[in-house]
């Protein structure tokens, strides 16, 4: 849902051997790679610091705990990618959704990473993804704080959803292109 992000200088990309993409931002080195099922409680812990970066109190995001758990089934189901730096998570996307309308379930990353590169490159990620996947769109429920980030990576508003008492999630699109 995108919690964590802002935005972010470019980064450069070079082919790994896995097929993923190594990137070099500003803070140096990291990888996209495939999320393993050993993950899901550093996935997890990472969603939840992300979602925290944001200031809402200790009830708030307890009340999320459920949303914020990445499960080793979701995995399974390889939708789930992450940027890792020097061994360490730092951020994750998941895909969902069949053709031709995709969904980006999740997207978090660590509050430090914020501002460098690794979000644009994770939803870059995600796009190229979704359209190797057959999907023609990806919707997403923003947190209010990543819209301007969803935003500028051309994303558009279609909607909102209230989610609770005086709490409203931007519901966004953005279309996928083929090449």
């Amino acid at each position: 849902m995108g919690e964590g992000l802002a935005d972010e200088a470019p980064s450069r990309s070079d082919e790994s051997a896995v097929g993923m993409k190594e990137e070099t931002s500003w803070m140096g080195q990291f990888r996209l790679r495939p999320a393993e099922p050993t993950e899901a409680g550093e996935i997890t812990a990472l969603a939840r610091r992300s979602k925290g970066y944001w200031g809402y109190d200790q009830e708030v995001l307890d009340r999320m705990r459920d949303l914020l758990t990445m499960s080793t089934d979701q995995i399974r189901a390889g939708l789930v990618v992450v940027a890792e730096q020097d061994g360490v998570l730092v951020g994750y996307y998941q895909l969902g959704g069949e053709p031709p309308h995709g969904e980006l379930m999740d997207m978090f990353l660590e509050p430090d990473v914020i501002g460098t590169g690794v979000g644009r490159r994770l939803w870059e990620h995600a796009v190229e993804s979704a359209c190797k996947r057959g999907f023609e769109s990806l919707n997403l429920e923003s947190d209010p704080h990543a819209e301007p980030f969803y935003l500028h990576m051309g994303a558009e508003r279609i909607g909102e959803r209230e989610v609770g008492p005086g709490r409203v999630l931007p519901l966004m699109r953005t279309l996928v292109r083929r090449g």
